[in-house]
């Protein structure tokens, strides 16, 4: 049987990190006691299907990484966050798991479904502290496709050195794929049958919280989990291309504190003093008065459902809520002590239903399946970045003309400083190095 500190070791040298889209260091969340273990499973994004076709292609991998968190941590209890709706992954989870002590939590088509104080809250019914983490309640939370990692880096020592990305909106053959990190977007893009428009940007991380991307030699990375391609001309583009001044300019000219980006906002539901409506007042103050107002951003999750569903006047709250946030957090503020959270009472009725959340985002045209299929590994020159993890950036510990070998460590961090390695996703050659990325070639 191995000691936490064995597995929390495993963890690191194999650089797992969420695959979800947070990037942080699986390690570290390792060296924390809890009694439950959460499998997130939701995948609430639009139109994203990465984690149900891993879930269906290895159901008992999951099972067995998950089972393995909570030995490392020393929970009794592993409970799986699934979509009810799909019922033919359930099933494969279900039968992975027999003979198993393993709990399920089957939720609503829903979004965020999958934010982990509403997933914890869900799953148990327990309340994350405000500004707090799963572990603050007892609780270790980790992506479904982490896990899978983590069973591979426990059974053999298998790094971290693929990735799965569901390509979908306006290509030809929307897919799920599983490639080898550092993997360019066009290739992507290729291998789901190309863009059906000609003019196209990318969201990165999905419709509602993915960032926005128009190179399309932006490398796949250990947390990339989908690739939404959509016309420049599309709303939700347009709406991420305004600059913040414009966005501040019509959101003081504009807002009429309606209420409703708040009576939205689901930490808001559970409880939490995060009120985006307020937030928007900070735009006519400067100094202590608009620090006072920004403080309500502090608690935000950035989910987007203020900007993208709730206000009726196409505004963005959501930035205004991050960037208030990181600026108020700049200054050394703290979270109040812990206080009682009572989830409001019409948390349940506010859930947004995923299919009326695609119609308002204009995307109905493409909530198309997105099918696991073969990756042709065709792609000569991966560009592997440094910086894939929460924390400090990896160094690089190789030189331009060596050769590296499938899973070697080509980048290392300090274990006394937050993140992991960076590893080889294939052997060749490294045709260059900088302290952004190593550049390898097929050879």
């Amino acid at each position: 049987m191995r000691t936490q500190t064995e597995y929390i070791e495993i963890a690191r040298r194999a650089g797992i990190v969420g695959a979800g889209g947070g990037g942080f260091p699986m390690y570290v969340k390792l060296q924390f006691p809890v009694d439950t273990v959460i499998v997130n499973g939701a995948e609430c994004e639009p139109l994203l299907h990465k984690d149900k076709e891993l879930m269906k292609a290895h159901a008992a991998q999951m099972v067995h990484g998950a089972l393995g968190a909570a030995r490392a941590v020393g929970a009794g209890r592993v409970i799986f966050g699934l979509k009810e709706k799909y019922r033919d992954v359930v099933e494969v989870v279900r039968q992975a798991a027999v003979g198993s002590t393993v709990e399920f939590c089957l939720l609503g088509n829903f979004y965020p479904s999958g934010d982990e104080y509403v997933l914890v809250y869900e799953a148990t019914g327990r309340l994350i502290p405000t500004g707090g983490l799963p572990k603050d309640a007892g609780c270790l939370v980790q992506n479904s496709e982490t896990l899978v990692n983590f069973a591979a880096a426990v059974d053999a020592g298998t790094p971290v050195t693929e990735t799965w990305i569901t390509v979908t909106g306006a290509v030809r053959a929307p897919a799920t794929f599983r490639v080898p990190i550092g993997t360019p977007y066009r290739a992507l893009l290729a291998a789901a049958g190309g863009s059906t428009v000609a003019d196209l940007a990318i969201l990165d991380g999905g419709a509602m919280m993915g960032k926005l991307v128009t190179d399309l030699d932006t490398p796949a990375v250990k947390s990339t989990a989908g690739l939404v391609v959509l016309d420049r001309s599309h709303e939700l583009v347009r709406r991420r291309e305004l600059p913040r001044p414009k966005v501040e300019k019509v959101g003081l000219s504009a807002c009429d504190q309606c209420y409703y980006c708040t009576e939205f906002c689901p930490r808001f539901l559970l409880g939490h003093p995060i009120e985006p409506h307020k937030v928007m007042r900070s735009l006519g103050f400067v100094g202590v008065s608009r620090e006072y107002w920004s403080e309500w951003a502090a608690a935000c999750c950035e989910c987007n459902l203020c900007s993208l569903y709730a206000c009726p006047e196409d505004l963005d709250p959501k930035n205004i809520c991050t960037w208030s946030k990181r600026e108020v957090l700049a200054t050394g503020y703290t979270f109040p002590e812990p206080r009682e959270v009572t989830v409001h009472p019409m948390a349940e009725g506010r859930k947004v239903p995923l299919p009326k959340l695609i119609g308002r985002l204009g995307l109905s045209e493409y909530d198309r399946p997105a099918p696991l299929r073969l990756w042709p590994d065709d792609v000569p020159v991966l560009t592997v970045r440094l910086d894939q993890h929460r924390g400090k950036p990896a160094r690089p510990v190789v030189k331009t003309g060596e050769p590296v070998t499938a899973g070697q460590v080509i980048g290392e961090v300090d274990t006394a400083d937050l993140g992991c390695p960076v590893h080889a996703p294939r052997a060749g050659t490294v045709r260059s190095v900088d302290e952004t990325a190593i550049v390898i070639e097929r050879t």
